[in-house]
């Protein structure tokens, strides 16, 4: 049985040859008894993928065809009618690309601004990218600008399909060849054509500059003055970084001097969460006995004046790594069954009055609307009491960081499904039985009255955050 396909094929010839292939391909498996009902995917919308498929490869350069070993096994998959397994492909071909990305751009930023806590010392090379799952992948990515918000929100959704299409949920026929090849193309449009440019491109420069050079005042006032030109998420990432390396034991003095210059401008620039954020990595450093670390943190602090954000609250710690373990659950498999027990315990640390330590309140309140608000194939129904009743506990200063979490990108990727959308300012309604505060309650109402387009591109929480400020 041999077939081949032309390299630009005109729409009959295409056509005629896939009919061709297909049924011979469906009596070879009717010759070993074999079912062929529902395993392939119709000859129709094999065609719709086939026909896009020079226009949409026409955005890739010569070099990165040659490249594309998994695009080829995804036109193949989907030549076959294996839609399931064409996804998969398009999907590690993404991947892979992130992965490279990431190692060309700066490996040890990345895992600054992905990798929290403990974990961040068991991830130092390239082949350690394998170990870090597919969604903190792409949330990294977004984080330190390799990809765009924009980029992130369509590869999410692709990442939940591929999830939903996989061995373990075999749903091909719900697959349609516009819909593979709609992803296909932008999977090249955001990422395997396109290289982080910009502000990313600036990091990239200052964090060579900073290991590899001696800065003194004068050279760093430019540099000062494009930081303040940052997007708030990549300041965050930088914060992350420079501290990482600033407490770094290995570091050299003169990265450290280095650092010192730009330090002060990074920290006031960044937003309190991210503040928070420095404030729990020095209390981790205190609750391991990680004492030059501890050392190192705490002069950084004195350097930027933040030592406000000190906390030796050992709630705080606690709760801080039940939020992480309670997140990965819920991006992770099966998550409708692995989250209970993390909301479980989470929920034994929260007292009756919803008083919680104020470094991890924004991390909290996060955290529990992501998974309340579930992914697109519902909710875990064995955790769903237990965000209730926290979220049920929430005081006005929590209330106010739910509406900051319009600002959020995390969130704004969720809602942006209808039904998310719906289920927020459900949440919202609700809240507002929870207070007194005029302005609190005006805002909340403000959320249902705002369309979804709105809400995903922040202009409401523009206009709700002049009211709450």
């Amino acid at each position: 049985m041999e077939e081949s396909l032309p390299v630009n094929p005109e729409r009959m010839e295409l056509q005629n040859n896939v009919d061709i292939f297909s049924q011979q391909l469906s009596n070879y498996l009717q010759s070993l008894d074999l079912p062929i009902d529902d395993v392939l995917v119709q000859i129709s919308e094999r065609r719709q993928v086939l026909l896009n498929m020079p226009s949409i490869l026409s955005n890739l350069r010569p070099e990165q065809q040659i490249r594309a070993y998994y695009i080829s096994k995804f036109i193949a998959s989907c030549v076959i009618g294996l839609f399931d397994a064409a996804l998969n492909y398009l999907w590690n071909e993404t991947i892979v690309n992130l992965r490279e990305k990431i190692i060309h751009f700066d490996l040890n930023y990345f895992f600054d601004s992905t990798i929290s806590g403990n974990d961040r010392a068991k991830f130092i090379t390239e082949e350690d990218l394998l170990r870090i799952e597919d969604w903190q992948l792409i949330k990294g990515c977004r984080d330190t600008g390799i990809i765009s918000n924009i980029g992130f929100m369509h590869l999410d959704f692709i990442r939940n399909m591929r999830n939903f299409a996989s061995a373990a949920h075999p749903n091909q026929t719900q697959l349609t060849g516009i819909q593979l090849a709609s992803w296909l193309d932008t999977c090249i449009r955001e990422v395997l054509a396109k290289e982080p440019s910009g502000p990313v491109i600036e990091i990239k420069r200052l964090l060579k500059s900073l290991r590899e050079e001696t800065l003194d005042e004068r050279s760093t006032t430019p540099i000062n003055a494009n930081i303040l030109k940052l997007p708030a998420d990549l300041v965050h990432s930088l914060l992350r970084t420079i501290f990482g390396m600033y407490t770094d034991e290995k570091l050299s003095q003169n990265t450290r001097n280095n650092i010192n210059l730009i330090s002060k401008t990074i920290w006031e620039h960044s937003e309190t969460n991210a503040k928070e954020d420095i404030g729990l990595k020095y209390a981790h450093f205190s609750i391991h006995a990680e004492l030059k670390r501890k050392e190192l943190a705490r002069e950084f602090l004195t350097k930027v004046g933040g030592l406000s954000f000190l906390s030796e609250d050992q709630l705080a710690i606690e709760m801080n790594e039940r939020l992480e373990s309670l997140l990965k659950a819920h991006y992770d498999f099966n998550n409708f069954y692995t989250e209970e027990p993390h909301a479980r315990a989470l929920s034994k640390l929260i007292p009756e009055t919803g008083i919680i330590p104020d470094v991890v309140r924004y991390l909290y309140v996060k955290a529990l609307i992501i998974c309340r608000l579930g992914n697109p194939y519902g909710i875990s129904l064995g955790a769903k009491p237990y965000y209730d009743l926290m979220i049920q506990r929430f005081r006005d200063v929590e209330i106010i960081e739910f509406l900051n979490l319009l600002n959020d990108s995390d969130i704004l990727s969720i809602i942006q499904y209808e039904d998310k959308s719906e289920l927020f300012s459900d949440i919202a309604l609700k809240l507002e039985d929870q207070t007194v505060d005029e302005v609190i309650i005006s805002a909340l109402r403000k959320i249902r009255t705002y369309p979804k387009r709105d809400i995903v591109s922040r202009k409401a929480y523009k206009e709700i955050s002049k009211t709450i400020s």
